[in-house]
């Protein structure tokens, strides 16, 4: 019995640092599901703010924008149709007037330095607001079977009879303007590539 030698025991296996090969590099049912209500938190949050700017262009701007017509564009210069011009000529101005200082907004790392930025878009918001207002003043309704067309105290039925087919000139305008402010981009842009590639390398030998 003394010559006989006891048998080893075996040692455990190290736990595993991961449970199925299949689940290794997938986020936890926790992070996917956080990622999913944040989704959906921002999906509605988008909902929320185009019901209220729909909301705000009917009780706001379209509420009184038919005065503009009536008390200001028989008095603009070329009347109604210089008007629907200049609004058409601004309108598309006023989009990167609002879009621009958004691209600076980093909300999740400065929200101070964030709240300036937001600022300078709401004058450019607000211009887009109004002209679309003015512009949705000019939009004659279809004319149905029966209904004898417009009523006299519609606002784009005096419009329409004032200044005939202003719609189509402030929308003439509009895409003449888009037109202009692409090329003066498209312009300095290349003025901007030339100076920086004709200018004098700072590199060391």
């Amino acid at each position: 019995m003394s010559g006989s030698t006891r048998p080893k025991r075996r040692r455990a296996a190290a736990p595993a640092l991961g449970y199925s090969s299949s689940g290794a590099g997938r986020p936890s049912a926790t992070g996917r599901s956080w990622r999913r209500s944040r989704a959906v938190g921002f999906a509605c949050l988008v909902v929320l703010i185009g019901l209220g700017a729909v909301v705000a262009l009917a009780m706001g701007p379209l509420a009184w924008a038919g005065d503009l017509w009536h008390e200001v564009a028989p008095d603009w210069p070329g009347g109604g149709y210089g008007f629907a011009v200049t609004a058409g000529l601004l309108f598309p101005v006023s989009l990167p007037l609002f879009g621009m200082p958004l691209t600076r907004v980093k909300w999740r790392q400065d929200k101070v330095r964030s709240l300036p930025w937001i600022a300078l878009s709401l004058p450019g918001a607000a211009s887009a607001v109004l002209i679309s207002a003015i512009a949705m003043q000019t939009w004659h309704p279809t004319r149905r079977s029966g209904s004898g067309g417009c009523s006299s105290s519609s606002e784009h039925c005096w419009i329409s009879g004032r200044y005939p087919y202003v719609s189509l000139v402030g929308l003439a305008a509009t895409l003449v303007g888009s037109v202009l402010l692409l090329a003066a981009y498209a312009a300095y842009d290349r003025r901007r590539r030339t100076s920086d590639a004709g200018a004098p390398s700072t590199t060391r030998p």
